[in-house]
């Protein structure tokens, strides 16, 4: 079902225990408080997360599996956090179409899933993406995306034609405006309709057509010029793009106000220039920084002869991006700027007994992090892939220390952002500061305490399932309706919500996994009146450019169907190895143990309920009052509650006792009763009684004509990575073919610097060139990555 309605859905489920976690839902700001004390405030209690997918390689043919691991952190500290217990993966078309969608169960902070590729997707640029029901709080600009390729053999191939580009270029004072009578830089980026950058050169005319000032992009479409407006004067740039023009007019020029400009020095110290023009002198300024909401620095200068001037050397400020911002004497922002440091990198060594390995030979290699960088108590979660490079497939730019330390942080896709991690590109990552910086708050929030609302609640404690009561004449959600939503199984479960604001109710269906046939209904004195929805957890928002069309040049279409080929062969040959599955975690019933079980086949099997229940189960009293059935329970004080029990079968609630008489006890396996009283959500039962089939699935028992069936998919069952083993010549000898090119993948490797676990695997029938790819997180947040080229050859 689609969730047209996510925008409108505000947070209601587990208000006290959330307010004990998060505290900022309800918490008041003193009027005197300060801004940087504010902005800590703020900081420390609106929790946000970040997340990360490391994907066994970025290039497939239908057959193949995507295999992928998840890294959720804290996004100011980027240690794991262990909020969310869910992600959502989705891989999008090239119209932001869901191909393929997963919820994966996350523990301590990572998970792991897949996808195996179907034959009925097209050839394309596909677009991966990931977040938590937590992340969906926040514009989708903060979701994990990142670009894979597809290529389906089995349809035709897209050709290489030329295309042709359509440009548009944006413009960005330094610090927010342009201002009178100083000087202004202002930077640019040309983009494609893709979002691509494109060069170009161009330059600045007044109104009468007079050249101010030349310029030229630089890396990535991007670049910058300066220049000193004068009063009556209107500007516009005229650019050349690949021989095509374009123009632009300037922003709007202030007569009157503050202009804000960063500089570096020799010796290592930044310097933060503010200008201002139509000002009073000696008016109060405060500079404050922070990286990633945490406080740097906060100094408070007057303004001298129009100016003022900030020196910050760069060895105090954390790696990362950091924000500086100009505020004036009535606490007001008025200017903005970002700078990025660069990291420094962690050792992450991958050994390998050998750089060339034969056919069907064994690799033995290890990852350490000993350095005395880490300390002593520290680990480190990583993944690795082991995959062939070839004219198709390229080391994967899906890297983990530029998305946690660039990308996550800043507005939009960064095209390549491995390159500002290079030397020597500090003026292109200033150029990038200057065009894509973004911050995860608003100002406003921050200085007037604005309570954030909470559409969607965190899954600390597993899957949500969401659902609307609405109301079956208007459609209207309908609030304080009960809802129940039951899973039938041997081990079923069992979740009664009461619909809040708008109708909303949430379900808690912890670790259910793969597909399961729900069972939805509402209160049955209602039945009539009102129907229960179940809300596509997924989210609707796709705030992205187009994907660019795939191009196949003639020269990779024989390589591409050898691939193709190869693929089909080893889904042929291994496909039970290739889908095998680690069993669900147990699950046991909501309501524990039950006070008295009886199993039916230990007992003389009677024809009806009635005589079931009055020959053997004592704890239940068949009653008749006005010719319909109820059904006490034995209260553990060796009185019957006045009043029906929760009826459940295979986890379904039957409310009218007489259906519950007309089952067939030869049907039934098992009687668990519960003689205290139980509180579930909105109920408040008076005891429970717990019918259990033999195979768990209602066994043909006839549901109430209200109650609807509806397929769910659960959290993804995990698969297992399948790689044979050549540890014996007659397993050399083998005759199956082995043409893989993804050689191994593991997804749980933990080390320390005590431990360093010893990993195997085996090569294939595919000679070339392979990469060893390992990526992760340590306990205490440093980002780790690390590489290892291999031959395989006859």
């Amino acid at each position: 079902m689609k969730n047209k309605h996510n925008r409108y859905f505000l947070f209601s489920l587990f208000p006290i225990a959330l307010l004990a976690i998060f505290p900022f839902c309800g918490f008041s700001q003193q009027k005197n408080e300060s801004i940087p004390a504010a902005l800590e405030s703020y900081s420390a209690k609106n929790i946000q997360e970040k997340i990360f997918v490391h994907l066994s390689k970025n290039l497939f043919v239908p057959g193949e599996i995507i295999w992928f691991k998840v890294y959720i952190t804290d996004a100011r500290l980027h240690v794991p956090i262990d909020l969310s217990k869910v992600a959502y993966i989705e891989v999008l078309d090239s119209k932001n179409i869901p191909a393929l969608q997963a919820k994966i169960k996350l523990k301590q902070g990572t998970g792991n899933g897949s996808f195996q590729l179907p034959a009925s997707l097209s050839s394309g640029s596909y677009r991966l993406r990931a977040y938590t029901a937590w992340m969906k709080n926040n514009d989708a600009g903060y979701f994990f995306q990142t670009q894979i390729t597809i290529i389906n053999t089995l349809k035709r191939l897209p050709a290489a034609t030329l295309e042709t580009f359509q440009y548009k270029v944006q413009l960005f004072p330094e610090g927010g405006n342009l201002l009178m009578g100083v000087s202004n830089t202002v930077a640019f980026k040309i983009t494609n309709q893709y979002g691509k950058g494109a060069d170009g050169n161009g330059v600045l005319l007044d109104q009468n057509i007079d050249t101010i000032t030349r310029f030229k992009s630089r890396y990535g479409g991007m670049g910058r010029f300066e220049f000193i407006p004068k009063p009556g004067i209107n500007y516009k740039i005229v650019l050349n793009i690949d021989g095509k023009t374009i123009e632009a007019l300037l922003p709007e020029i202030y007569p009157t106000g503050f202009n804000l400009h960063l500089t570096e020095t020799q010796n290592s110290q930044l310097q933060l220039i503010v200008s201002s023009y139509g000002k009073e002198n000696n008016s109060s300024i405060l500079l404050l920084s922070h990286t990633r909401g945490k406080l740097n620095i906060a100094e408070t200068k007057n303004i001298t002869n129009e100016r003022a001037v900030f020196t910050i050397d760069k060895s105090s400020l954390p790696t990362g991006i950091t924000t500086f911002t100009i505020f004036n004497s009535a606490n007001q922002p008025i200017a903005e700027r970002l700078y990025f440091k660069r990291p420094g990198s962690f050792p992450l060594k991958i050994n390998a007994d050998k750089t060339e390995y034969a056919l069907r030979s064994k690799v033995v290699l290890g990852c350490d992090i000993s350095d005395q960088s880490f300390s002593p108590g520290e680990t480190a979660n990583l993944s690795l892939s082991v995959f062939l490079l070839d004219s198709l497939q390229h080391k994967n730019p899906n890297d983990i220390l530029s998305y946690f330390w660039l990308s996550s942080d800043v507005k939009g896709e960064i095209e390549n952002p491995s390159y500002y991690f290079e030397q020597n590109t500090d003026e292109a990552a200033d150029d990038l500061m200057l065009t894509q910086g973004w911050r995860r708050f608003d100002w406003k929030d921050v200085l007037q305490n604005n309570k954030p609302v909470v559409y969607f609640p965190p899954e600390y404690e597993g899957h949500i399932i969401t659902g609307r009561v609405v109301n079956r004449t208007n459609g209207l959600g309908t609030p304080d309706i009960n809802a129940y939503l039951s899973s039938p199984a041997r081990i079923y479960q069992f979740s009664a919500a009461r619909s809040g604001k708008l109708g909303i109710v949430y379900f808690n269906s912890g670790e259910i996994s793969g597909t399961e046939n729900f069972v939805v209904q509402t209160d049955p004195h209602f039945y009539k009146d009102y129907r229960l929805d179940i809300i596509s957890p997924f989210s609707e928002s796709y705030p992205y450019p187009p994907l660019p069309g795939l191009k196949v040049f003639p020269s990779l279409r024989a390589e591409l169907l050898n691939n193709s080929i190869n693929s089909q062969i080893q889904f042929i040959y291994n496909n039970d190895s290739l889908n095998k599955f680690l069993p669900p975690g147990d699950i046991i019933p909501f309501w524990g143990k039950a006070d008295k079980s009886y199993l039916l086949d230990d007992y003389t099997r009677f024809t009806t309920m009635e005589e079931v229940l009055r020959e053997y189960v004592k704890e239940v009293a068949p009653v008749k009052s006005g010719h319909k059935f109820h059904l006490n329970v034995l209260k553990e004080a060796q009185d019957f509650y006045d009043g029906d029990p929760l009826v459940l079968v295979d986890g379904v609630p039957f409310f009218d006792m007489d259906s519950v008489m007309t089952i067939d006890p030869l049907k039934i396996q098992k009687i668990d009763i519960l003689k205290r009283e139980y509180i579930l959500g909105p109920l408040k039962t008076k005891g429970l009684i717990s019918f259990s089939t033999y195979k768990g699935d209602l066994d043909g028992i006839r549901l109430d004509p209200h109650a609807v069936i509806v397929d769910y998919e659960g959290l993804q069952l995990q698969r297992q990575f399948y790689a044979p083993v050549y540890e014996t010549d007659a397993q050399k000898k083998d005759h199956l073919p082995d043409f893989r090119n993804q050689l191994y993948w593991n997804p749980d490797i933990v080390v320390s610097n005590s431990d360093h676990p010893a990993l195997s695997f085996f090569t294939s029938d595919l000679e070339g060139k392979y990469l060893i790819e390992v990526k992760g997180i340590t306990s205490e947040g440093k980002i780790l990555s690390g590489s290892y080229f291999f031959s395989v050859k006859k």
